[in-house]
């Protein structure tokens, strides 16, 4: 999710930033208790424009 707040705060991250979120959310468990990995990176594209 810091990830998330730092693309509202910046409007931009770096490569390696933005394949972490990725890959993070990517490998998210839905059966998980929350789905911050995944909220994490519809912020990252949301605030970037990467719909």
């Amino acid at each position: 999710m810091c990830l998330g707040h730092t693309a509202r705060r910046f409007g931009r991250l770096g490569g390696d930033a933005l394949a972490l979120a990725e890959s993070l959310a990517a490998e998210a468990d839905p059966t998980d208790v929350d789905g911050r990995a995944v909220d994490g990176y519809d912020d990252v594209r949301s605030f970037l424009h990467l719909w």
